[in-house]
């Protein structure tokens, strides 16, 4: 009984809290970035030894893919703002709206990383493990599976350009966030991007 209960003590310290590291790890991947983010960078800046970090998330991957779940768990998507209305103009510049008013507010906060952790590992590509890509896949499919519910009900409602590429219509909305996110980092005034995502969504509407 006295070793079972040793090995057990070893091998699952009762002090790790999960959350929390998943939490701190994911803070410092969006601040420092992924590619610049060793595992001996995140042991070091968490205090949990490498060891620990093998045994909770299997390995570097499985800890990145945490954290990226994480990261998006925390975004609000406002799904609800895309048919508050009805209109697929109107509720499509309230979803951008509300997203941008979010961004410029992050941007303003000096405690809060800049950019997004999604899409720098949308663009690290194949340099990131199996197990994140899935993550990111996941995560960037469900953003274009909610646009592409919205716009299918628009376009069935006679919302939208006559004849047009729904496939193409719901990459180009959701191109806007990426846009957004990278708009706001150049210092572009808020109104002004607000007008350039307006713009880009009367190019899909009737």
């Amino acid at each position: 009984m006295m070793t079972e209960l040793a090995s057990k003590s070893i091998g699952r310290p009762v002090s790790f809290d999960r959350t929390s590291t998943i939490e701190a790890a994911t803070n410092l991947y969006w601040q420092s970035g992924v590619a610049a983010t060793s595992f001996n960078k995140v042991s070091r800046a968490l205090g949990v030894s490498k060891p620990t970090l093998y045994r909770y998330f299997g390995d570097e991957d499985g800890l990145v893919s945490a954290a990226i779940e994480h990261y998006v768990s925390q975004r609000t998507l406002y799904a609800d703002l895309l048919g508050a209305t009805g209109d697929i103009r109107t509720d499509l510049n309230a979803w951008f709206d509300k997203q941008i008013d979010d961004l410029y507010q992050r941007h303003a906060d000096a405690s809060m990383p800049t950019g997004c952790l999604l899409m720098e590992c949308v663009q690290l590509g194949n340099a990131i493990g199996e197990k994140s890509r899935a993550t990111v896949h996941q995560a960037v499919q469900g953003i274009l599976d909610m646009f592409e519910e919205r716009l299918k009900a628009a376009e069935a409602a006679g919302q939208l350009r006559p004849g047009i590429d729904l496939n193409a219509a719901v990459r180009l909305v959701a191109g806007q966030t990426i846009i957004a996110k990278n708009v706001v980092l150049i210092g572009e005034p808020k109104e002004n991007l607000k007008r350039m995502v307006a713009l880009a969504i009367d190019g899909i509407t009737a």
